[in-house]
């Protein structure tokens, strides 16, 4: 097993894990669909992140191939999955008799999710661009225009989902959201 696919079978379980999170999340939901309102907006957050977290692991998996393995990048790693994982683990609620409305729990929970989603991104565009470039390329491709709108659009949304209370300028962000990976 080469170092590259000892980090990325731990890295993956633990990501998969967040998936396996919000999918169970939402068959609980619709097991119990008769009895809870639904909501839109917490479904279009579970997309939300579902999305990310296979954007994420797609570039993760893209850009880890021909770097070093550290203990630093291992507890990288561990911080971003980690950070996904209690993301994924707040999307839904674990007893659906205690939220009859989805709605409610978002409402709760929203600030949580997102902030998990931006913070995890942030560690691992800041984190693992350490790792791939040398020393004199890094703040060059920080600071670069491609990198600061990737980030400020990310951001926008991100702070516009946990600070709006609008469900439907939150829904709309989402959708927004969403179409920044599908495009």
């Amino acid at each position: 097993m080469s170092a590259f696919e000892f980090f990325f079978s731990f890295f993956g379980l633990i990501l998969g894990l967040s998936v396996a999170e919000v999918m169970t999340g939402f068959a609980r939901v619709l097991k119990r669909r008769n009895r809870i309102r639904m909501g839109y907006v917490t479904p279009l957050l579970a997309v939300l992140l579902l999305l990310d977290l296979a954007s994420f692991w797609s570039n993760t998996w893209g850009m880890m191939q021909s770097i070093q393995i550290s203990l630093h990048l291992l507890i990288i790693g561990v911080i971003v999955a980690g950070t996904y994982f209690l993301a994924a683990s707040l999307v839904f609620p674990d007893d659906l008799d205690e939220w009859p409305s989805l709605d409610a729990f978002y409402d709760t929970h929203k600030r949580w999710v997102v902030g998990g989603v931006w913070l995890a991104n942030m560690v691992s565009g800041i984190g693992f661009t350490a790792f791939v470039t040398t020393p004199d390329e890094f703040w060059p491709n920080m600071v670069s225009a491609d990198s600061l709108i990737t980030v400020a659009t990310f951001s926008a949304i991100m702070g516009g989902i946990a600070l709006l209370r609008d469900h439907r300028l939150n829904a709309a962000i989402l959708v927004a959201g969403m179409a920044t990976y599908l495009f």
